[in-house]
């Protein structure tokens, strides 16, 4: 049996932007600790930070739109669009349905990166 090579991956979806409870709900991925565990790699500090910096680098210059975005102080998705091409959001943010339809409707952010940023590690 040969060992999966596949690097793994972080999924950020466009619509999380658009919702409190994007993102995993701001938690970090138990995959991601899993691999940590299973790497002997360090767990982030701070996820929040993290995962602001991720969307602000990897996601948000993906777009198709041109999106507003905020941090806000909660234990929920802490980086939500304000604006999306102009309009308004902010108002779908506790909807289950998102707002508008963002494209692309994701990115892959690999682990190696992720740990990059808070580790000092090269990816």
């Amino acid at each position: 049996m040969e060992a999966d090579m596949t690097e793994p991956n972080l999924i950020l979806f466009s619509e999380s932007l658009l919702s409190k409870w994007g993102f995993h709900d701001g938690d970090i991925p138990d995959a991601y600790l899993d691999w940590c565990d299973a790497n002997g790699h360090p767990y982030p500090d701070d996820w929040h930070t993290v995962l602001r910096t991720l969307v602000r680098t990897r996601l948000a210059p993906a777009l198709d739109h041109r999106v507003d975005l905020v941090d806000i102080e909660t234990n929920h998705n802490p980086i939500r669009a304000t604006k999306v091409d102009g309009v308004d959001v902010t108002d779908r943010w506790y909807q289950t349905e998102p707002a508008v339809t963002l494209t692309p409707d994701c990115v892959e952010v690999p682990y190696a990166d992720i740990l990059a940023l808070y580790a000092g590690a090269t990816a």
